[in-house]
């Protein structure tokens, strides 16, 4: 078996995705709330965490409310714009109650907190929501419009590994 990258520790974007709502629905303080926000943004979006951060500072900003906006992708020098979408099931009212906490957020804050409380690193989202669109079936040019990435080499990298992998292991022994 070909040796995974460190930030990919081989995540399922559905389960992870329902790992974290979950999480999030029973917090009871609101800095659990807020992270969990936070990562579930990350993942439904495949963005980097302070991508995410940014994205949920502007439309806690905005008004009227909007629950999608384009913000500067962190990597490329080129000022190029992503779309983002807040997760469906965030409500404005619970958005808004724990905003105090996500203007607050830093990546080192969210990080640790997803180390410490789901054992992986939080890069780990951005990648599993790659390997989705990849099984889904979703073209790698689009996954690297979808998330940021100026050039394909590294999205065909890693869906080509991956489809590797799958092609090895589904071979008659």
């Amino acid at each position: 078996m070909v040796k995974m990258f460190g930030w990919d520790k081989g995540l399922d974007y559905e389960k992870t995705y329902r790992q974290i709502l979950s999480h999030y629905r029973e917090a009871t303080r609101d800095t659990t709330k807020a992270y969990d926000i936070i990562l579930l943004t990350q993942l439904r979006n495949g963005s980097r965490l302070s991508e995410a951060i940014n994205f949920l500072n502007m439309i806690i900003e905005t008004k009227p409310f909007k629950r999608e906006a384009y913000v500067k992708v962190e990597k490329r020098k080129d000022g190029h714009e992503r779309q983002m979408i807040l997760p469906e099931e965030i409500s404005r009212q619970e958005l808004m109650r724990v905003s105090y906490v996500i203007k607050e957020a830093n990546r080192w804050k969210v990080s640790e907190y997803c180390r410490r409380t789901y054992g992986f690193n939080t890069h780990a989202l951005r990648y599993a929501f790659i390997s989705y669109l990849t099984k889904k079936g979703v073209a790698p040019q689009l996954i690297a419009k979808i998330t940021g990435h100026k050039t394909l080499d590294y999205i065909l990298y890693y869906t080509q590994q991956q489809k590797a992998e799958e092609i090895l292991k589904k071979l008659p022994r």
